[in-house]
């Protein structure tokens, strides 16, 4: 596959790509600082027995944050496989570019 083809396709994924690894990074992130500012926060239910001053804000937010990162059942499992292959797609592409580019310049 020539480098042109490889790279345009490294750009459509990436691309399409981004939004989803936002969304993942993302609500991971955001429950992670959760965790830390409120330790055993990370299950919905614990964040109900925490006692929060405004504990139904705070579970609400949790739990969109917990959909969004594992939730969803079977469509969210599907959903994040394909995420996932499409990460796994990126690297490889983008090894692919990098060996041609190596193999380019040593030519020269």
């Amino acid at each position: 596959m020539k480098e042109s083809d490889l790279r345009n396709w490294h750009r459509a994924l990436g691309i399409l790509l981004a939004f989803f690894i936002i969304l993942q990074a993302g609500s991971g992130f955001l429950l992670s600082l959760g965790r830390f500012a409120v330790p055993g926060t990370h299950t919905h239910e614990e964040s109900y027995k925490s006692g929060h001053a405004n504990g139904e804000v705070e579970s609400l937010w949790q739990e969109s944050l917990e959909f969004v990162h594992h939730g969803g059942g079977n469509i969210g499992i599907i959903y994040r496989f394909f995420v996932g292959i499409a990460v796994l797609a990126e690297v490889v592409l983008g090894v692919m570019i990098f060996v041609k580019i190596e193999a380019r310049i040593k030519k020269n």
